[in-house]
């Protein structure tokens, strides 16, 4: 089995509290400046439609994509790696059965950071310069974004957080470490991945 090097979720974080985070290696842990609650201001950040339960996430958060749904991003399915006691929250890693150098996909639903401000936290720290990258999406009517926080992330890594509600987002590297094939983009396969969570808790966990 390589040797698979998951970001951090703390991710990914975009998460959550995305305050403090330095460096130039692509480290996407980064802490948000104070949330602001849901009926609050949230830094010019989009509501969430129609808040989602993570509780399904919870004691099994690598039931949120089945082994086919990995396929479909482009490589086999080779392993999960499940961490419902994460620190920050429950956490996935799932990886993929290549030949390349490690690639997988690592994600986690901050609901153990009292500092995690959802989707308001990464707009709040773009207003204040502390991210490279910020690339607003949707899918399925969720927002999400695409950030980094250095100059110089490795090839074929993005960092992305859909939200689930006002006040919570789930967040996710993807990790390609340069593969040209037979992935699409980095952050496109980490979208394909925000949509099937999506829907995943929109059908209550099932």
């Amino acid at each position: 089995m390589p040797n698979f090097r998951p970001i951090a979720l703390s991710l990914l974080a975009v998460t959550a509290a995305l305050g403090g985070c330095s460096g130039s290696t692509g480290n996407a842990t980064p802490t948000a400046p104070p949330a602001t609650s849901s009926a609050g201001l949230r830094f010019g950040a989009p509501p969430v439609p129609a808040p989602l339960d993570p509780t399904p996430l919870e004691t099994t958060p690598c039931a949120a994509m089945t082994a086919d749904q990995v396929t479909s991003l482009g490589a086999p399915f080779k392993s999960t790696d499940p961490k419902p006691d994460g620190p920050t929250g429950p956490t996935c890693t799932w990886r993929f059965d290549t030949q390349e150098s490690p690639t997988g996909v690592t994600a986690t639903v901050f609901t153990k950071d009292p500092s995690h401000g959802g989707i308001s936290g990464l707009y709040g720290r773009q207003q204040s310069g502390g991210l490279t990258k910020f690339q607003p999406f949707t899918v399925d009517g969720y927002p999400g974004v695409f950030y980094d926080n250095a100059d110089n992330p490795p090839p074929g890594l993005c960092a992305l957080a859909v939200g689930l509600r006002d006040d919570l987002s789930y967040t996710m590297t993807v990790s390609l470490d340069g593969l040209k094939s037979p992935f699409a983009d980095s952050c496109e396969v980490g979208k394909k991945v925000a949509g099937f969570v999506v829907s995943y808790l929109q059908k209550g966990g099932h």
